[in-house]
């Protein structure tokens, strides 16, 4: 998505489930918005363009997970998607910085 300024706002990447027992689910790979156009509800533009994209596919699930300590999974949870787990620990972003992993799924009508 291009913002107000013409340049890339940020983008989200979908990977449709292989296979015929994960064919009717996607996963949310990447959703990234630049730092300056945070909080701008890009974000949420993005997702929903994701999930509208994948319920035209004919998906019945989307599936991501998201970095503890950021505030990220509230933001899904605003966004209607369900926790599903929380993997403690098992980020290791640097010798002092561990955060959890926490997934979500989103059911699609």
């Amino acid at each position: 998505m291009t913002g107000v300024d013409h340049a890339l706002a940020g983008t989200v990447f979908l990977r449709r489930g292989t296979g015929a027992v994960v064919a009717h689910r996607a996963e949310v790979l990447r959703l990234m918005v630049r730092p300056d156009l945070q909080s701008h509800a890009w974000g949420t533009r993005l997702l929903d363009a994701a999930v509208a994209h994948a319920t035209a596919l004919g998906l019945e699930q989307l599936q991501l997970s998201a970095r503890g300590g950021t505030g990220i999974a509230t933001f899904y949870t605003r966004q209607g998607w369900t926790q599903v787990g929380v993997f403690p620990a098992s980020l290791r972003l640097g010798p002092d910085d561990i955060r959890d992993e926490h997934w979500f799924q989103l059911r699609l009508s």
